[in-house]
């Protein structure tokens, strides 16, 4: 059962079970449209709400409909902002008129999660990683796991990998970490927004899609055998077992506060997302990304854009106190000050 907002019921009671509210219709007297990514809904539906009760003559309304339904929207003049897991490329921002401000809002990690019972910790080599999302893994008991993983008794149940529907920029960030660690997957797929997942998976019914992050987190919670792919809060908010991956020194990393810090760190405050694809940090988790925060440099009403700054400034300042706890990466003073220059 999902509730007005397309969340699973038990992903809004975690969300109200720290203090997140679900958006209220209020009469507002400026309202603002966005859409987008779903990776940084739930960071954006608290800033929201904590800036609606500091404002409450404005009213800010998101859509969670995926990255690329969020520049969709954007370049149809249909929303006054969006959140894309990527920034826009220099042909979309000459599609709208008055270009565009892109900021990096927030950063997370992307973690695998999987459905096995009685297994709570499991171990992915990069290469068994890849080859489960290839399809040249098919059970979990195949001996590259079981190798991996001496001490669990993995089943023979055949794996079902959960992907997603939509164009999705979790989806594009996952893929580029697939790339990026094996020749084979880049060939074969590539870094995309629309992954083509092998006919192998396809056929033998191996692989089930979901919309959005709490999409593809509802399949795999639902499906003995599922594996998929979610931003962290996804995971961390509803207590899904989360894969402990090898990173690129070797190291099997756990996705937690310290391993995203150890990224943060490696990266520096001017956060170049080239610089998060499978860092080479001690003690780094792989698969770390970006996610922007996009308006447009003009409105008919200039008032919006005025609103979207001091929005920008209140998530940036009083609202990074909430990252960490709602499964998102706290940004540095130091970033925050590079991310606030970048405004005109």
């Amino acid at each position: 059962m999902n509730n007005r907002l397309g969340f699973p019921v038990a992903f809004v009671l975690a969300l109200l079970a720290i203090g997140v509210a679900l958006p209220a219709m209020a009469k507002d007297e400026v309202k603002l449209v966005g859409a987008g990514a779903s990776f940084p809904d739930p960071l954006y539906l608290r800033w929201f709400r904590d800036y609606y009760r500091a404002n409450p003559d404005i009213e800010i309304d998101y859509q969670s409909i995926g990255s690329s339904g969020g520049i969709r929207d954007l370049l149809n003049g249909r929303v006054d902002f969006i959140g894309s897991d990527i920034p826009l490329t220099e042909a979309q921002q000459a599609q709208v008129d008055g270009g565009v401000t892109q900021l990096p809002m927030t950063a997370g990690a992307i973690t695998v999660i999987y459905n096995l019972d009685g297994v709570a910790e499991l171990r992915l080599p990069r290469q068994v990683l890849a080859d489960i999302f290839l399809g040249r893994i098919e059970r979990w008991n195949d001996p590259a796991l079981k190798a991996a993983n001496p001490d669990v008794a993995l089943p023979a149940a055949p794996i079902t990998v959960v992907a997603r529907s939509e164009g999705s920029g979790t989806s594009y960030h996952f893929t580029q970490h697939l790339s990026a660690i094996s020749p084979a997957f880049a060939e074969s797929i590539g870094t995309t927004m629309t992954p083509n997942w092998p006919a192998t998976l396809k056929k033998r019914g191996g692989l089930v899609r979901g919309r959005g992050n709490d999409g593809v987190a509802a399949f795999v919670k639902s499906i003995p055998g599922a594996i998929g792919y979610v931003q962290y809060a996804f995971a961390y908010l509803t207590g899904m077992h989360m894969a402990t991956v090898e990173n690129h020194s070797g190291e099997f990393v756990r996705p937690s506060p310290e391993s995203f810090d150890a990224v943060m760190q490696s990266v520096g405050p001017v956060l170049e997302p080239e610089r998060m694809v499978d860092p080479a940090a001690k003690g780094a988790y792989p698969i770390v990304a970006l996610s922007w925060f996009i308006m447009r440099d003009r409105y008919d009403d200039p008032a919006k854009r005025q609103i979207l700054v001091d929005f920008i400034g209140f998530a940036l300042h009083q609202g990074q106190e909430m990252s960490e706890r709602l499964g998102y990466i706290r940004f540095s003073d130091q970033a925050v000050s590079n991310v606030l220059g970048r405004l005109n």
